[in-house]
């Protein structure tokens, strides 16, 4: 059995990853101003804009690796399911948010979700709350 990997595509430097990371955070953090940027359009129209958008990068990314770019994508419904539809819902929750309030309250309240996980985490998995944790969160809910 052969193995076929491309190497068309792969990180010719270790800084690739860091790179694309500080990328996406960057993208992510400019959500609010280009949302509110958007006044005229309605939250669903954004939204399906967005998704169209997004999903035409991925397919031409993908499409540049070959057939090896599609097979990630191998995966069951309820997967597919699980991802779109909180992805969906986060957004459009987030643009109607921002189209009823201000963008610092919306964004300071939606952000506080990774908080809350980081708190609830480790009661769900019945152990203690650490002290680096308890730290983590406090440092986060002093940043908001």
């Amino acid at each position: 059995m052969t193995a076929i990997h491309s190497t068309r595509f792969a990180p010719s430097r270790s800084g690739t990853a860091t790179t694309i990371g500080v990328i996406a955070v960057f993208l992510w953090s400019c959500l609010a101003l280009l949302t509110t940027l958007t006044a005229g359009i309605p939250p669903f129209q954004l939204l399906a804009l967005s998704f169209a958008v997004a999903c035409g990068a991925s397919l031409v990314l993908l499409g540049l690796r070959g057939r090896a770019g599609f097979r990630g994508w191998r995966q069951p419904w309820p997967v597919w399911a699980l991802g779109f539809g909180g992805i969906f819902a986060y957004h459009a929750l987030y643009f109607f948010a921002l189209k009823a309030a201000p963008a610092a309250e919306a964004s300071l309240i939606a952000y506080l979700w990774p908080l809350l996980i980081v708190l609830l985490a480790a009661r769900a998995g019945g152990e203690p709350l650490r002290g680096r944790q308890l730290t983590g969160a406090l440092l986060g809910l002093a940043g908001t």
